[in-house]
Parts: C-alpha cells; structure tokens; sequence
C-alpha cells in the first residue's frame, strides 16, 4: 500500500520500517540459501574426472527439407458418373434457397460385382402372304462370340488374362469365376477355350518369330518341362521387344537350328546365351553371358578361401568386365566408318587383356585351369557388346522372359499332351510380347479374337 512519506503521522512510518526490516531479513536468508547451492555445484564440478564431458543439450540443425518433384496430392481419376447433392430449402429458416455452387467433391473408386450375364437371342420367323414363305432375320453376333460357341469373347479373354498373367491353373480358374461371379465352367470348356485362342493366335505367333529374326539381338535360354510325365525342354527366344517360346523334347543343337536356320542363316544379328554347348550351332555373332561366367568364378573363390593368388586373379577378371561394362563407347560426332573401327580395336583391347590373363593357367592343376580354359575356349564370344551397340553383357533378358515358364511349371508341373505344350507356347509368346510392348493382354486378346470372329462372318 502507498503512503506519502511527508505528510505520514508517526504510527504509519513506523509500521513501514518494521515491514522493511522484515522483508531485509527474508531477502538475506533466500541469497544465504542461494550462495550455498552455488557453492555445492561447483565443488561436483571439481569432483568429476577431467575427461568426462558436461552433460550440455545441443540443439540439433534441422536438414532442409528436399523439394518434392510433384505435389503429395493423390491423383484424381475421371469421373465415369457423377451425382449431385445439393438443399433447395434452408435449414435453419425454411426459406428457398438461391443458385447453388460447388462447396467440395468427393471420389469413390469401387468395381462393379454382378452375375454373369445369359443372353439368349430368340430368332423369330415370320410368313408372307405374297411370297407364301417365312422368312427370318440373319443375326450378326461376331462382336460378342466367337463363330457357334457359347463363352463370349470378353469372357474368353478374361480366362486367357488369368491364365498367363495371373499364372492360375484350371481349377483356380474355375475357382475364381465361381467366387466372382457365380459362374461355374468345367476344365475342359477351360481348356478347349484356350486350344481355340491359341489356334487363332498361330498367325501373330508366326509373325512374332520373323520380326525376332529381323532384329539385331536375340538372347536365348531354356529350362526343363514335363509333357504326359516325360521331360522335355522350354526354349525362349527374346529381346526387348518380341518374345518367342516353344516346347521340344530336345535340348540338343538342332532346336536352335529350328529356330535361327542351319548355321544361323535366318538370322543375321548376335545371339546372347549361356555356355551352353548347343548354341554352338549359331555361326554368326555370338555374345557369351558373363553373369554366368562371373557366378562360377564367386562360387571358386567360395571353394578356395585361403588362395590368395586365386583371390588376385578373380579381381583381375572383375576389373576387365567392369572396364568393358563401364566403356562410354565412340564419340557421338565421329563417322559411321572410324566408330566402327574404334570398337572393334576396343573390343580387340579387350580380348587380349583377358587372354593375357587367363592363358598361363590353362594347362595347370591350379583351381582357376578350368575356368581359363572357358575363357579362352570362347574369347572371341565374350566382348561382342563393346563391337555392337544395344548388346547386353548377360543373359538376364532371357533368363526374365522365361521366369513365369518356370513358374508355370512349379504349379502345374508341366501339361498333358503335345497340344497343351503348343498352346502354353503360343498364348506364352502373345502375352509376353504384349507386355514387352506394354499393351493390355486382356485388351489385346479381346482385339484377336473380335478380329477372327469377324473374319468367320
């Protein structure tokens, strides 16, 4: 409370030292206190080890954030339908309302599950008086079935879509349109459904084979198959753009034969494969897979641990390949004639680097002869990728386009007649085809069958 100190009577001033000397007091004892947590604090100070370090909070710098390329927004689709929600009367006051406008939209993604569909087409006939003849409409239903069948062509392409693309087998085909759309199908309409697919399919198989011909590179591969309990032999014949498989009996020389022509006379661009001693029959370029090559030299060296010597040359040859893999190739603004010349002499670097490498241990008892004796054995095979551009180094292009073969196999452990071998061979190739070239399967194989269904009329 505020007193004015001259015109205060003596009572109220003495109230007011007394209050002061109480509060002085309170004030000595509270910096009494506080000079004796000061000096305990650092007496701990003097206490703890040199090298112990305070226990200090370092603010941490916040990274700037990277600027995202695109908005974190999801993408809106296109609208199939719209519906439209709007009040015509207040609800507070009852009153009209006036034009409305857009206060938010909301998007609901959701398919469709129906029953499948039984359409039956009556044909009536009717009689004229003046011709004394009945006459009756001819029908045209090539855009919804196939010749005199009853599967309609979406139908049909939806069994092809799960067979290749889903890798299903009958009876999970048969499972899924029953759980789907309630319709029940024995295996064998299943399967006389694909037989038809494939057979129209035969023509753009052909033409898939003589444009992988045409090209520059094919890369080969093939993996074991079972027909009726026999083994046999799945070939693939593929590149970025055209997949060709075929099922034979054979894994011999005479397959590739088949396929490229005698020596190679049908194709006249590099053939990527494996080791393996049956693309031998190829005559022409020939590009030797060094994934493969690479993976027996890791499992050497896996074998032999302790070798250093084997240790220094498995480095040598990684950094050959790398030096290879790793070649810019020509300058863009030289002739065509001196970027040819300047690859091939690359190319001849190359194999004599590796030659001079892997010779001296050819005809020895060390761990890496054999593996020598590969290289030099195929060393006009191992760099054609540095002579020709758009040649890949391995064989992973091959080994990819036959991987849902393989699958395939593992689930169904192989088919039941030569038939059923052509038929996984054609639709595998059409598929495979469509998706190198990012086409809808489904969408392409409506177009194929549509495209003979209208042929047929």
């Amino acid at each position: 409370m505020d007193i004015n100190l001259a015109t205060a009577p003596r009572g109220e001033l003495v109230k007011l030292i007394y209050r002061l000397l109480d509060e002085n007091e309170s004030l000595k004892a509270a910096m009494a206190e506080i000079q004796e947590q000061k000096s305990q604090q650092e007496e701990k100070k003097r206490l703890v080890a040199s090298f112990v370090k305070a226990n200090i909070r370092h603010k941490k710098s916040k990274k700037k954030r990277k600027q995202r390329v695109h908005g974190f927004s999801r993408k809106r689709e296109y609208p199939t339908s719209q519906v439209f929600h709007s009040l015509e009367i207040c609800p507070q006051c009852q009153s009209k309302l006036g034009m409305p406008s857009v206060s938010y939209s909301r998007q609901i993604i959701d398919i469709p599950i129906r029953q499948y569909e039984v359409i039956e087409h009556v044909v009536f006939k009717r009689y004229c008086f003046n011709c004394h003849k009945r006459f009756a409409p001819k029908v045209d239903l090539s855009s919804y079935v196939l010749g005199k069948g009853r599967i309609g062509i979406n139908l049909m392409a939806y069994i092809f879509t799960l067979r290749q693309d889903q890798d299903m087998t009958l009876s999970k085909i048969q499972s899924n349109l029953k759980t789907t759309y309630g319709l029940e199908l024995s295996e064998g309409e299943i399967i006389e459904v694909l037989h038809a697919e494939a057979k129209l399919g035969e023509a753009d198989y052909e033409s898939i084979r003589r444009k992988l011909l045409a090209s520059s590179v094919i890369y080969a591969d093939e993996t074991g198959g079972r027909e009726d309990g026999i083994n046999g032999y799945h070939w693939s014949f593929s590149n970025e753009r055209f997949m060709l498989l075929l099922y034979r009996k054979s894994r011999s020389a005479k397959v590739v034969a088949q396929v490229l022509g005698e020596d190679g006379k049908d194709f006249n661009g590099v053939l990527g494969s494996d080791f393996y001693s049956g693309y031998n029959e190829y005559a022409g370029y020939h590009q030797r897979c060094w994934v493969h090559y690479l993976r027996d030299i890791n499992n050497l060296q896996e074998e032999n641990p302790k070798d250093r010597k084997l240790k220094r040359w498995i480095n040598q040859i990684h950094a050959i390949y790398n030096e290879a893999k790793d070649y810019p190739g020509p300058a863009p603004n030289l002739p065509i004639g001196l970027k040819d010349k300047e690859r091939m002499e690359k190319e001849e670097y190359f194999k004599q680097k590796l030659r001079t490498l892997c010779e001296p241990y050819v005809k020895t008892q060390l761990p890496q002869a054999k593996l020598s004796a590969r290289a030099i054995r195929f060393i006009s095979e191992m760099f054609t990728f540095i002579r020709f551009e758009g040649v890949n180094p391995d064989n992973n292009m091959a080994e990819r386009a036959i991987r849902k073969t393989v699958i395939k196999r593992k689930i169904s452990y192989g088919t039941r007649s030569a038939k059923g071998s052509e038929t996984n061979s054609i639709l595998g190739s059409l598929f495979g085809t469509w998706h190198l070239q990012h086409l809808n399967p489904f969408e392409q194989m409506k177009l194929l069958l549509l495209r003979a269904s209208c042929q047929e009329v």
